[in-house]
């Protein structure tokens, strides 16, 4: 009997602890685009975006701070909804949906084909120190290809920052979302323009 108390007991103490059970991070996400690109009439062409390729630690829900050109550390206590490349890929969708650029625009993950695909590779999504204080930072090549003929219209390099009013999480958010939104602004307008010009 002493044996089994013991048992039972032991299995008790087991599922409790002394120690405090960490908070879940903060799930953040990219507000939507406000000033949108306005287009007289939509292009009749069906496009694709592609998700962007990102190699770690871009590929990663880690929010991002750079406090020196050698080094990446990840915010702590909150992390994004996806990994960094989904989350700007599902900005930028929206913004070309809301935007009304193209006839019809879908996800790489649709089973749908389409006429033309923008593609793109990340290589900055992060906050970093400066002279005038933390600003975010987003670095992107773009390409648009005609799926026909497997050849690429335009091609282009875009970099979009902007300062944080401070490294709060709150003012690191606005900064993120309004950069995301410049980038994702510009990006239509390239893509609407070179699809004109094919």
């Amino acid at each position: 009997m002493k044996v089994l108390s013991a048992l039972a007991l032991g299995l008790v103490l087991a599922a409790c602890t002394v120690f405090p059970v960490p908070e879940s991070p903060r799930l953040m996400e990219l507000a939507p685009a406000s000033d949108l690109p306005a287009f007289g009439q939509a292009l009749p062409a069906s496009l694709r975006v592609d998700t962007p390729l990102a190699s770690d630690p871009l590929d990663s829900t880690r929010i991002l701070i750079k406090p020196s050109a050698y080094e990446y550390r990840a915010l702590a206590g909150a992390r994004w909804r996806e990994s960094i490349p989904v989350v700007l890929r599902d900005h930028l969708l929206e913004t070309f949906r809301a935007s009304r650029a193209f006839a019809i625009v879908m996800t790489d993950t649709s089973p749908a084909t389409s006429e033309l695909t923008l593609i793109s590779e990340l290589t900055g999504f992060h906050a970093e120190n400066g002279e005038d204080g933390t600003r975010v930072v987003i670095r992107q090549h773009l390409q648009l290809l005609d799926n026909r003929t497997r050849q690429s219209l335009c091609v282009r390099d875009f970099e979009t920052t902007s300062v944080a009013a401070s490294t709060a999480l709150d003012d690191l958010m606005k900064t993120f979302s309004a950069v995301a939104n410049d980038a994702a602004g510009a990006t239509v307008k390239w893509a609407y323009n070179c699809g004109v010009g094919r």
